[in-house]
């Protein structure tokens, strides 16, 4: 009887580790079979042609690779991402739907958040975007576009905490710094803005909107040699920003630089001769200059163009009385 109690525990023994060997068995083979799908030829050449920009290389071999196993949720993420570089944006969101069909990833989650964002349907990129937080909270390029998500919906405060962890976790994205600037703009902290836009500007020193943001911010604070120098850097790469030119004028003319302000409404004139405010403001400075003939026929071009107060400026510096009386004064 007690032989027989020992064999039985015995078989029961032997059972259980069979049943434990069973499931790390086909355990194994299950991790086996998802990273033997993720090692196909087709799959690995796609991502190598997606990571040098050969985006439609990439949608072609990934093509193949679901050819092979159409369960892999990573494939139709691929694919997505190719088909969204190159402008197939409905292709893209089709493709995404698959993947999160097959199994939630984070991926395809915060992609197609994007595409929603892009799309204005805000509500259902905020649901995405979380969903996506809650599976990876420490990927910068997320909370980058939770900044942006929550600046769209008015939460200034909520999308700079957000930017302000993003540069936390990446530190080397320019643009980050200059969303950071944006808001502490808006909120008119010029201090702190000038100091993002700084540190934008040490990592991209070809950002013309850094520039010019930091500019209009220096401009507040009274620092107008820093604005000028700020918008001219700006103009340096975009040469035909109309806007910008006549902010630097206006910089220029607060530092008592008239011929300098004059110089940028010439530029202004020369890429744009239907701007009225081009030649009203010229002919204001060619009055400061004392060159009347010149400004009064910028003033009545102004006029021309439909700017009124041009002629307001006529009447009080192109009268012929009051020429003839300035020219008597020059020659005493």
């Amino acid at each position: 009887m007690l032989q027989i109690k020992i064999i039985t525990k015995l078989i029961l023994g032997l059972m259980k580790q069979f049943k434990v060997l069973t499931i790390y068995f086909f355990l194994a083979l299950f991790i086996l079979s998802c990273s033997s799908s993720l090692q196909l030829p087709e799959y690995i050449s796609a991502l190598e042609a997606y990571d040098q920009g050969k985006y439609q290389t990439a949608i072609t071999l990934i093509d193949n690779a679901i050819e092979k196993d159409k369960e892999e949720s990573a494939f139709f993420v691929l694919r997505a991402k190719g088909n969204y570089k190159i402008g197939n944006k409905d292709l893209a969101m089709h493709d995404l739907n698959t993947s999160l069909e097959l199994k939630k990833n984070f991926n395809a989650l915060h992609l197609r958040g994007k595409l929603f964002l892009e799309k204005n349907e805000l509500e259902n990129a905020k649901e995405d975007f979380r969903s996506a937080y809650d599976l990876n909270s420490e990927s910068a390029d997320l909370l980058f576009d939770l900044g942006y998500l929550e600046f769209m919906n008015g939460e200034n405060q909520l999308a700079l905490e957000y930017y302000l962890n993003a540069a936390m976790l990446d530190s080397g994205n320019p643009k980050t710094y200059v969303n950071i600037g944006n808001l502490y703009a808006m909120m008119g902290n010029n201090k702190l803005a000038v100091d993002n836009y700084s540190r934008a500007l040490v990592l991209d020193t070809t950002d013309g909107i850094a520039y010019y943001n930091r500019a209009n911010e220096k401009m507040l604070l009274g620092d107008f040699k820093g604005a000028i120098e700020d918008y001219e850097n700006s103009l340096l790469i975009d040469s035909t920003n109309i806007n910008t030119l006549f902010i630097l004028a206006e910089a220029k003319t607060k530092i008592n630089n008239i011929d300098g302000a004059l110089t940028s409404y010439n530029s202004i004139i020369n890429l744009d001769s239907t701007l009225a405010k081009g030649y009203y403001l010229r002919g204001a400075a060619e009055i400061f200059l004392k060159e009347y003939d010149k400004a009064c026929s910028d003033f009545k071009k102004a006029g021309d163009l439909g700017y009124f107060d041009a002629y307001e400026m006529i009447k009080k510096h192109c009268d012929p009385k009051k020429k003839t009386q300035k020219k008597k004064n020059k020659k005493k």
